[in-house]
């Protein structure tokens, strides 16, 4: 015979967090083995135990998180709802099922149990009731040593409440299993995209915009969380103007000061001056690419061009183009050479490049050596570009008018003497003679100069 058991009903509801701590104080919401310990703490006269749900992970999380937590309370911000359950519908004794992080928090701040820690805050000055703050007035805080309006608007902050009626301990590990099994935390570049802010967000977004983007990523990346950390990446570099560690903590300081402060405008610059470059290089390895493709007979051909992707960029490869980019314009390269050069490099970079894409490309080491991998290539392009001296094209009055200037219309000696010169390099068609006296010029003295190869003309 098959025993069939009830499904629990869900209530849902809200209370206020000084209604919620005083609860877990008389044990009538059993939160953790953490927070257990501390309620009972002290108090030997309790003659009853709640038990709690001991399937729970234990307390874990660190001060900063906590702290945030609390923030978002104070800017009175919405957080998940809790979940409690009771085996029937009337007793006033539940477990908590979901949420146990947030409630330890919360009880251990407003009994002083930890000092405030905003110093990783995505957001570090903000507004409470019309008055601005930032992360340091709140900073090493303890809830006793906050202003009395910052400690009601926590304690009054309404908490969304979910109990499951009529729910066994067996009900209640499934549900708590099947809710952190199929969750996924969120990506720090997924919470950098929700914190940066509209005006950063549209930034980037327009940037991505480009065309030379869908050449390096694919176009769900593009408008995704991968675009946004690549330009996210290359802006710290180019923010920081040398490497750095491309940490959560350092990417994050880089564009939260965006979001508060606004993009620089040389950056802006810079960003919309890369993007035109490499929109012209990206359109140099197209023609490429179907030139190829026109020869070969046989394979796949691409159906469209201005989406083509070339398969050797990644996340960390397409954020090294950008920086190589931005230095082969401060470097003056042509377009066409740094077009021909980035192909070749990024779909077969050099030892010294491939030193710094092991495990770990974040590090401060291994960005080093990417960047002065590139760095060493462009000034070596630099020099490789030859330079084309202009001709310039002077008149016979021209050279005279320098030479009278050089000889002086008073004849009065030159600012140091009559020291002997080197004569070692001068052409000797008029040298000069044993007075330093400069012979007169005539137009037969002076040759021809071919205009195409800046040569004497035979």
């Amino acid at each position: 015979m098959t025993t069939t058991t009830n499904k629990p009903t869900f209530v849902p509801s809200s209370k206020e967090i000084n209604s919620i701590v005083g609860q877990i104080e008389k044990q009538q919401i059993a939160v953790g083995n953490h927070l257990q310990n501390v309620v009972l703490a002290g108090k030997e006269k309790i003659k009853t135990i709640r038990e709690y749900m001991e399937s729970q992970r234990g307390y874990v999380w660190e001060n900063w998180r906590g702290s945030n937590l609390i923030q978002a309370i104070l800017l009175n911000d919405p957080i998940p709802e809790i979940i409690i359950y009771r085996n029937d519908d009337k007793s006033q004794f539940r477990k908590t099922l979901d949420g146990q992080q947030r409630l330890t928090t919360i009880y251990l701040f407003v009994n002083d149990g930890f000092k405030l820690d905003l110093s990783k805050s995505i957001y570090p000055t903000f507004e409470i009731e019309g008055e601005q703050y930032t992360y340091q007035n709140l900073q090493d805080k303890l809830f006793s040593e906050l202003p009395e309006l910052l400690r009601d608007i926590i304690l009054n902050y309404d908490l969304r409440i979910l109990t499951a009626n009529n729910c066994t301990d067996e009900q209640a590990e499934r549900y708590y299993t099947s809710m952190n099994a199929g969750m996924k935390p969120l990506k720090p570049a997924e919470i950098r995209m929700a914190g940066m802010g509209i005006k950063v967000r549209r930034f980037i977004a327009e940037t991505l915009k480009s065309d030379w983007v869908l050449h390096c990523m694919t176009a769900k990346s593009s408008v995704g969380n991968i675009g946004s950390e690549i330009i996210s990446q290359a802006l710290t570099l180019m923010y920081n103007k040398s490497a750095v560690e491309l940490s959560k903590e350092n990417i994050d300081k880089v564009i939260y000061s965006f979001r508060d402060n606004g993009v620089p405008e040389n950056l802006q610059g810079d960003i919309i001056n890369i993007c035109n470059y490499l929109n012209k290089a990206t359109d140099i390895w197209i023609e490429d690419k179907k030139a190829e493709d026109t020869k070969r007979e046989r394979g796949k051909k691409v159906t469209n061009y201005s989406t083509y992707r070339f398969g050797f960029f990644n996340k960390t490869n397409t954020v090294m183009l950008i920086m190589a980019a931005d230095k082969a314009i401060k470097n003056n390269v042509p377009v066409e050479e740094f077009a021909k050069w980035s192909f070749k490099f990024f779909e077969n970079p050099n030892q010294d490049y491939k030193d710094g894409m092991v495990e770990k490309a974040y590090e401060l080491q291994m960005v080093d050596l990417r960047m002065l991998a590139i760095d060493a290539e462009i000034v070596k392009m630099r020099k490789e570009i030859p330079v084309v001296a202009p001709v310039v094209k002077q008149t016979f009055e021209d050279i005279q008018a320098v030479l009278n200037e050089f000889k002086g219309e008073d004849n009065s000696e030159s600012e140091g003497g009559n020291e002997e010169i080197n004569n070692d390099n001068n052409v000797d068609s008029h040298p000069i003679n044993d007075t330093n006296e400069i012979p007169e010029l005539t137009l037969d003295d002076i040759p021809e100069i071919d205009d195409l190869t800046g040569k004497e003309a035979i």
